[in-house]
């Protein structure tokens, strides 16, 4: 035995020579804790399903998510390390390796970083185990997770979630392999079941909600009687300690924090009072979340209480929020509502960032309540009581106002000159267009109606022949005041409506703009040849009075019914000059009666022009 000696001594000097070289190596880049911060807490960013980002989440203080990793899994050269042979194309990672020869980060990260650093080995080994094994336990983490997608946020916990249940499945050797590594006492929350541990840790967790105080908790071990079999008849009465469900709580929301039943813990927690106090009870929030997704770690407890066949009847009273949506079911509703169309809210949730998914799609029903996409949120805000969930379905005008876009399309709620004008219904809609057209009309109308007027009065003064006075072209006449204040009102009115309906065509709603077009059309059609024929009718008015008069004035003058010709004749039978001289009177009567008829004529055609266009103001 004692020639083996020097070989065991000297690869044990191997090794530690190595690791001293590797460690030298990645200890070359200072990194930056809060840039590690910034990358694994932001839901939904390029790194935030990242292995590395889920370990740190693990490690983080300030989320307490768990406490039973050990200090060196959560060292910040493993972690960062671990994530740049991840993601590469980060920023801090990139000014590591220009820092770094090729083959010396090779060196570093086979020496530091954490055997399960590959988010897509991760993920594929994921989506085979959800494909091979259809357990009851799996189940639940494989609805968002098989051969054709996996939509989890966090690859990590789910892949080991599924591995601690199933430790000898095929694909959990590259699990196995990192928790013979670190060793399961340093990554119990990895590598050992829900039950060993809890009994491996002393689990403290930090929360505060409504009726509670900010308090350390611990996670109960399951080893309660209850917990073990809720079948048992002495179970009824059981009750979950307020500090086990917020513990759990806090575990489930500091690992997915954009969950729905993260939000609504979130709004107990401000105090605002807009979620009613039922839904605030602790064990309230922790069945919302455990009807989410039953398969992660924090639900176990909750489970094994409401189980089916289960006694305990706080499972049926204090039962999770009424049809409150599942962070995938939130996520898809968003995705599909703004496939169809752009909205605010739209901005704030995408498939790489969606931190508040139901605070997302709650801004986008607000503003179009009819989409199909909403059908479920409406559901979950009837069923739950609008009021008791007014934080996300009560009329709140300084949170969903519909935005404004400055492109055509086409929605149903839009904002119309005021607050109180805004369709949120096809009815209301339907509505509001035809009151547009009728906008249109009336101002065509009143247009008319002041072109008219003014033929009227012109039409007036021309048969009572009347002279006009004029002082100053700027001065008015006396009768000229009373027309002056009736065209003025009518012009304001019809102005009014006319840049009414220029703000309602520059909201770009398709159907508005098109019942603006439509209500000036519809008045065209009503009104355009109103003042071409009410003239026509004013001017044979006009002639007729003038016939008149002329037979009236021949009357006085003895000759009635013969005419021009018969004065003449008479006339000239008496006396061949006399006659002639008669003759001409007549004729020069009848010239000077043509001027004046072409005068009126003159003066109405002028009042006319007042008014050319229906559609001058």
């Amino acid at each position: 035995m004692a020639p083996s000696h020097p070989v065991s001594l000297f690869l044990i000097l191997s090794s530690y020579i190595t690791f001293g070289t590797a460690q030298s190596i990645c200890n070359t880049h200072t990194w930056d804790s809060r840039v590690l911060h910034e990358y694994c807490t932001v839901a939904g960013g390029a790194a935030y399903g990242s292995p590395a980002c889920s370990i740190y989440r693990l490690c983080d203080k300030s989320s307490a998510a768990s406490p039973f990793l050990g200090p060196g899994l959560c060292s910040l050269d493993r972690l960062f390390v671990t994530l740049c042979a991840d993601r590469p194309e980060l920023p801090e990672c990139t000014t590591s390796l220009h820092s770094t020869s090729a083959s010396g980060q090779a060196r570093c990260v086979r020496a530091t970083a954490l055997k399960l650093w590959s988010t897509e080995a991760v993920r594929g080994a994921l989506v085979a185990l959800c494909s091979r094994d259809s357990g009851s336990g799996v189940t639940a983490v494989c609805k968002v997770c098989n051969g054709d997608k996996c939509d989890t946020p966090d690859l990590l916990l789910a892949y080991t979630a599924l591995c601690t249940e199933n430790p000898t499945a095929t694909d959990c050797e590259p699990w196995a392999a990192f928790c013979a590594k670190e060793t399961p006492a340093m990554a119990a929350a990895l590598c050992l079941s829900s039950d060993a541990t809890v009994l491996a840790g002393t689990g403290r967790a930090h929360i505060t909600l409504r009726s509670t105080t900010a308090v350390q908790v611990s996670p109960p071990p399951p080893a309660e009687p209850c917990i073990q079999d809720a079948t048992q008849a002495s179970c009824k009465a059981y009750t979950y300690p307020k500090s086990s469900a917020l513990a759990d709580i806090d575990r489930l929301c500091g690992s997915m924090p954009d969950m729905p039943g993260c939000a609504i813990a979130r709004a107990c927690e401000s105090g605002q009072h807009h979620v009613a106090d039922k839904y605030c009870l602790p064990f309230v929030l922790l069945a919302t979340l455990c009807h989410d997704m039953p398969g992660m770690r924090g639900c176990e407890n909750y489970k094994a209480l409401c189980k089916p066949g289960s006694v305990v009847q706080q499972c049926i009273v204090e039962g999770p929020v009424p049809h409150a949506p599942t962070w995938s079911q939130a996520r898809k509703a968003v995705f599909a509502a703004c496939g169809d169309h752009p909205m605010g809210g739209c901005a704030n949730c995408t498939s790489n960032n969606c931190p508040d998914p139901l605070a997302s799609l709650a801004d986008i029903c607000h503003e179009m309540p009819e989409m199909a996409a909403c059908n479920g949120f409406w559901g979950f805000c009837e069923a739950a009581g609008q009021q008791d969930v007014a934080e996300w379905c009560g009329e709140d005008d300084s949170k969903y106002l519909p935005s404004m876009l400055m492109y055509f399309h086409q929605r149903t709620q839009e904002l119309l000159l005021w607050k109180d004008w805004r369709p949120r219904t096809q009815g209301q809609y339907l509505a509001s267009v035809l009151i547009i057209v009728l906008m249109g009309v009336v101002a065509t109308g009143l247009k008319t109606a002041k072109g008219a007027l003014v033929l009227q009065w012109n039409h007036q003064r021309a048969l009572k022949g009347e002279e006009l006075l004029v002082v100053s072209v700027w001065m008015p006449r006396n009768d000229q005041i009373t027309e002056i204040m009736a065209k003025s009102a009518i012009t304001g009115v019809s102005l009014t409506l006319d840049y009414f309906n220029m703000l309602i065509a520059m909201t770009f709603n398709v159907g508005f703009f098109c019942a603006v077009i439509a209500g000036y059309i519809a008045g065209t059609l009503l009104f355009g040849h109103v003042l071409e024929n009410y003239a026509a009718i004013l001017h044979q008015q006009r002639r007729d009075v003038a016939a008149h008069l002329k037979r009236r004035r021949l009357r006085e003058a003895g000759v009635v019914g013969g005419g021009s010709g018969s004065a003449v004749s008479l006339l000239a039978n008496g006396n061949g000059v006399n006659g002639g001289a008669a003759a001409l009177g007549v004729h020069m009567m009848e010239e000077e009666e043509e001027e004046v008829e072409k005068e009126e004529l003159l003066m109405v055609v002028e009042g006319e022009g007042d008014c050319n266009c229906v559609h001058s103001a």
